[in-house]
């Protein structure tokens, strides 16, 4: 008998690892997941569709009665569920993105300028129709030295009908509000070009290659498979909602719909799908709809590589890890998997002021550690240098829990901030303590005292004022400011 433990043992070694190999590649277990739902709704889509009768005409009941027991557990009104369930937006948005964090100019841009375009080709009977077909599609019917290059642009901002451009539009919407900006303006507006003219390229090239024939395409879903491109490297753990009616045909007439959360991966993972499906099916012959497949692929394709030359990756670990850490620590999460990941945030870039302030409050939360202590005073300094009204925020924060300052030339300069603002008592507060301590600078110490004193007179502390007067004029002399101190000591 010969028995042979070496293998047994290393599967289950092998098995044992992989938990512990996730556990490590985070990213790795997140696309795994990503790739498994893709797989699963692919393969679940024609039940769904076989039963989607029965399931329109049953599901608004249960959705109520699941909206009835889940207030009746949560003990809230039914009507503060349904709103965190339901949504009138009838087409799919990306979920959580703030209003603060800028205007997507190029994205609106583009959406007015192809609307623009559309409506006065339509409109305007003096415009030779003809000639534009025949010489800005990609490629021209009748190519030539001139038309041939720029036809890769203007094809692009050419649609058939109404239903063409505001399907694009939509879509342009959706993920270039979101993209542009994280990446800026400038880049964003050169990836969508570049997309858009390697989609058309790609298109041409497949269907010379595959079918012998010349393709004319036009519309800007080319460049705006680009952008999906980019969303899914940038944006790739965001969430997306996606809509789906739930009063059947009385949609139509109230149209709410049902909040159905996805990754948005998974989202543009079914689209690039479908796509690959239906450019196959023009190839073999099994699909004859003029839809642009492959222009929508080339697109894509493109979208991912420049997001991978242009370092978007990196950054969008970067900003998933923040944000589940930030999560954790407005959720009252004071370890584990959000401080692994503020931690893992600080590793790529050591003043990420988010980072900083989400670990300053989780060692923070219960008392005052000299950790957190270090982690406020690293995210005040890092907040200062790009935004001094969240970083005079940070630090009444910090100064209310610690009752301490940070350095005293960026404290004397949160201190100008806050008084600005009108809250001159805390602006006041700080100059006292860095003119009450033996380790403020000469020079810091004494602007402190004589912005404190001013302040306290403007507050009507009129006593406390002359103090600090008198303060100013024992402990700086030689100061150019002393007669008009003097003055004010008499006046008192």
């Amino acid at each position: 008998m010969f028995y042979k433990p070496l293998a047994g043992a290393g599967a289950i070694k092998a098995l044992g690892t992989i938990p512990d190999y996730f556990r490590k590649h985070q990213e790795q277990a997140f696309l795994l997941k990503v790739f498994l739902l893709i797989f699963a709704i692919l393969m679940l889509k024609g039940y769904i569709d076989a039963f989607m009768g029965v399931i329109m005409l049953v599901f608004p009941v249960l959705f109520l009665l699941y909206i009835r027991l889940k207030a009746i557990a949560a003990n809230e009104s039914a009507t503060s569920i349904l709103k965190q369930h339901i949504t009138f937006m009838p087409f799919f948005y990306t979920e959580g993105e703030r209003k603060k964090e800028g205007v997507a100019v190029v994205t609106y841009t583009l959406i007015a300028l192809n609307a623009a375009i559309f409506y006065m080709l339509q409109l305007n009977p003096l415009l030779d129709q003809e000639f534009i077909y025949r010489n800005f599609l990609f490629l021209p019917p009748e190519p030539n030295f001139w038309n041939a290059p720029i036809s890769a642009v203007t094809s692009l901002f050419l649609h058939s009908d109404d239903g063409h451009l505001w399907a694009n539009m939509i879509f342009l919407w959706v993920v270039g509000t979101v993209v542009e900006k994280r990446m800026g303006w400038e880049r964003f507006l050169t990836a969508y070009l570049i997309a858009g003219i390697f989609s058309g390229i790609v298109a041409a090239s497949v269907h010379f290659i595959f079918l012998g024939e010349v393709s004319h395409g036009l519309g800007a879903s080319g460049a705006i498979s680009g952008v999906m491109g980019l969303f899914a490297v940038r944006c790739y753990f965001k969430s997306m909602v996606f809509p789906l009616p739930i009063l059947g045909i009385f949609s139509l007439i109230l149209p709410v719909s049902l909040k159905i959360r996805l990754n948005s991966l998974v989202i543009i993972g079914i689209f690039f799908y479908l796509d690959l499906s239906g450019g196959i099916g023009q190839i073999t012959g099994t699909d004859m709809s003029n839809i642009g497949y492959w222009a929508h692929i080339g697109g894509m394709l493109a979208g991912i590589c420049i997001a991978g030359f242009t370092g978007l990756g990196v950054q969008a670990v970067e900003e998933r890890h923040l944000d589940i850490g930030v999560k954790a620590a407005e959720e009252g999460m004071t370890s584990g998997e959000g401080e692994e990941s503020l931690k893992l945030v600080l590793q790529k870039n050591a003043s990420n002021a988010g980072a900083l302030l989400g670990l300053a409050r989780m060692k923070s939360r219960f008392s005052s550690t000299e950790e957190g202590r270090d982690y406020y005073e690293r995210a005040i300094k890092a907040l200062a240098a790009s935004n001094p009204q969240e970083a005079a925020t940070v630090f009444k924060e910090f100064y209310s829990k610690y009752l301490s300052g940070v350095e005293p030339v960026l404290q004397l300069r949160l201190s100008g901030v806050l008084y600005k603002r009108g809250e001159l008592d805390i602006a006041a507060r700080s100059l006292e303590m860095l003119s009450d301590s033996s380790d403020t600078p000469s020079d810091i110490r004494e602007r402190a005292m004589y912005q404190c004193a001013s302040i306290l007179e403007e507050m009507g502390l009129d006593e406390a004022a002359a103090s600090y007067y008198g303060r100013y004029v024992e402990s700086f002399p030689d100061s150019p400011a002393l007669p008009r101190i003097k003055a004010k000591l008499k006046t008192a």
